[in-house]
């Protein structure tokens, strides 16, 4: 059976306490954005422009263009990150969304758990 978005954030968040993801849906129950949290003081040294941008690259290409970070250098250093979601698209899937969220926690921040 194919896990949804909704199942993939309960679980991960049980148990990724300090690394957190929070999806708005639509009316039509479809999401339209994430939200992640984390504490910003574990990861001060990996933080730079460099970081930055491969994030907002690999965000969208991991995503085939159907997710884009929309929050500021200044928020990411302060350990919140926004992504929109274009549920709407032709090409968007749900389980490429959970490998972005995957690939975010547990491969592009060190030691995301």
């Amino acid at each position: 059976m194919k896990q949804t978005l909704a199942d993939f954030v309960l679980e991960w968040n049980k148990i990724n306490k300090r690394f957190t993801f929070v999806v708005e849906m639509s009316v039509a129950n479809r999401p339209t954005s994430v939200e992640v949290r984390y504490p910003a003081a574990k990861y001060q040294g990996f933080y730079s422009t460099d970081t930055w941008y491969k994030l907002i690259d690999v965000v969208e290409e991991k995503s085939h263009g159907t997710m884009y970070v929309v929050t500021t250098e200044h928020l990411f250093e302060r350990g919140i990150i926004e992504i929109k979601i274009a549920s709407q698209n032709h090409n968007y899937q749900s389980r490429l969304v959970i490998g972005v969220l995957t690939w975010l926690g547990q491969e592009f921040f060190p030691n995301g758990k």
